[in-house]
């Protein structure tokens, strides 16, 4: 695992000193079109990456994820899955130009899905406006050895490229996040696949959406650059 850390490490400091992120545009309170520059198409196909939007046609879940369909949080009729979709929707197409395989999943995840990588993408609420920043967590369940890493990887990027405050605190929803859950859901992530989770920031904070919101290519950008870190590491 140490050494796993140093060539990640290692990974994205170099995707930090070769890639810039465009500086923001000022946008309205509809979603920005701002361009990202794009990654650096170094990929040993085939590395198949699933984003799954959280929250993202939750309304079909089955039975056994019948709580999917009342949850998520919104601000001033904007839907938090709106938000999730656009910034997976954007990361995915860094991702693909690159080379990449990905899925777009929604809230109800294929049987056993697997894949190398799987990030669940998410956005915070509160009743405190002044709440801010984003959060990073790996799955408690996790099999494969190298969720933490991932997730210390796409928590550094992600803050990097979008210059939001990250919170040391995960939440136990995160950790056990109800796809990582192999053992007591069939809509769940395969446990040879690497499974994290992120939330991206708080849609009730008004610095917060001026990323998620305002700028989602921001947070594409990072999340994608943490995708390329870590995919660099594995062997073909």
């Amino acid at each position: 695992m140490r050494g796993m850390t140093k060539t990640m490490t290692a990974g994205l400091c170099l995707l930090f000193g070769t890639i810039g992120a465009t500086p923001p545009d000022a946008a309205g309170p509809a979603f920005a079109t701002a361009g990202t520059d794009a990654l650096a198409s170094d990929v040993q196909p085939p590395f198949r990456v699933a984003l799954q939007a959280g929250h993202w046609r939750a309304d079909e879940a089955p039975r056994e994820l019948s709580g999917l369909r009342r949850n998520g949080t919104s601000w001033q009729g904007m839907h938090e899955w709106e938000v999730n979709l656009e910034i997976a929707r954007r990361a995915a197409a860094l991702l693909e130009e690159s080379g990449y395989d990905v899925d777009v999943l929604p809230a109800v995840v294929p049987r056993a899905y697997q894949a190398d990588l799987f990030i669940a993408i998410h956005a915070d609420g509160s009743a405190d406006a002044r709440a801010s920043g984003y959060r990073v967590a790996s799955s408690r369940r996790d099999r494969t050895g190298r969720a933490p890493e991932v997730a210390e990887v796409l928590g550094a990027a992600y803050g990097e490229v979008t210059g939001l405050r990250r919170l040391t605190t995960t939440t136990r929803r995160m950790r056990n996040y109800y796809a990582f859950n192999y053992r007591r859901y069939r809509h769940s992530i395969h446990p040879a696949t690497v499974g994290v989770i992120i939330e991206t920031g708080f849609l009730t904070s008004s610095r917060d959406r001026a990323v998620i919101v305002d700028d989602p290519d921001r947070a594409a950008l990072g999340i994608a650059r943490a995708v390329q870190a870590y995919s660099a590491t594995q062997v073909p």
